[in-house]
């Protein structure tokens, strides 16, 4: 491993050295990590995760290299996607090394490694969502060991549902039936430049395997509940009793069928008695899919 800036250098430093050399103007939308109290945390939240010599880690937006260098020291393979070519040409010319293959790429597009056994980054807080999304699909076909993300606090408490009923929605559900979410630790905004008017937090996310899953589409679990959070207001069974065509189309329902399967669903008992008459943030995401279990029976 050979590096061309100094070991061990603050990230401050870095990054005013990126800004310089292109006379690159921050603005509300690049917002870069200066304190490597939240580098180190990330970094050993991952180790929790199992992140050792053997792995193979993808680094998402990695603007300066801040966090890159830091994982190429534990000497892991990293493999960086980044967008911005001012970015890759201020890599490529801080340091060189054997297993840092950097991608001048859009994240959302270009095909990811199939190899790849973590992912840990400082994700670009527009893009969460369908970055979220991403590794999720990434994961059903080539399975993670964890991952850890610097977001939003408010995302975050989203994505871990941390208050209920505030913060349960589709996000942390869809989530739920992949990992365990845990919050690690809050990042004020003093630690980015220029910082942000917002909070952050680091989110690890660790693979599980839900037997409340099996015989259950996790598709329909996905589009079900979106479709009911997304009239929040309402009750469960106004919500379902008027299910657009497309989502009858998973299951190939007719309009018969599914008037069936309501009537089926009002006359549920045990953990599910009542639920037609509840809101989507009362119910738990095993309750989701024993109503998607139901509905596919």
């Amino acid at each position: 491993m050979s590096f061309t800036n100094k070991d061990h250098e603050h990230p401050s430093r870095i990054v005013d050295r990126y800004l310089s050399r292109y006379n690159i103007e921050p603005n509300l939308g690049q917002n870069f990590l200066i304190d490597p109290s939240p580098i180190h945390t990330s970094i050993q939240a991952s180790c929790d995760l199992g992140l050792n010599n053997d792995s193979h880690v993808l680094e998402i937006g990695p603007g300066p290299g801040v966090l890159s260098i830091e994982l190429l020291r534990l000497g892991l393979k990293v493999t960086a996607i980044e967008i911005s070519r001012d970015a890759c040409d201020f890599l490529e010319s801080e340091f060189n090394h054997e297993e840092f293959n950097l991608l001048n790429e859009d994240a959302l597009s270009t095909q990811w490694p199939d190899d790849i056994t973590h992912v840990v980054a400082n994700i670009p807080y527009g893009i969460s969502s369908p970055i979220l999304e991403r590794i999720q699909d990434h994961h059903q076909s080539s399975p993670l060991r964890g991952v850890s993300l610097l977001v939003q606090r408010e995302f975050a408490h989203r994505m871990a549902m941390k208050s209920i009923p505030k913060d349960r929605g589709p996000l942390g559900i869809a989530l739920w039936l992949d990992f365990e979410c845990k919050i690690i630790s809050d990042v004020p905004s003093s630690s980015f430049r220029p910082q942000p008017d917002v909070a952050s937090s680091i989110v690890t996310l660790r693979p599980v395997s839900r037997i409340e899953l099996q015989d259950v589409s996790r598709k329909l679990v996905r589009r079900i509940s979106s479709w009911c959070f997304g009239r929040r207001r309402r009750k469960i069974r106004t919500s379902l009793r008027d299910l657009p065509r497309r989502l009858l189309k998973i299951g190939k329902w007719s309009s018969a069928d599914w008037l069936q399967i309501l009537d089926n669903l009002e006359n549920e008992k045990g953990d599910l008695r009542g639920f037609m008459d509840k809101r989507p943030e009362e119910l738990t995401p095993e309750q989701w899919t024993s109503i998607c279990r139901i509905i596919t029976r």
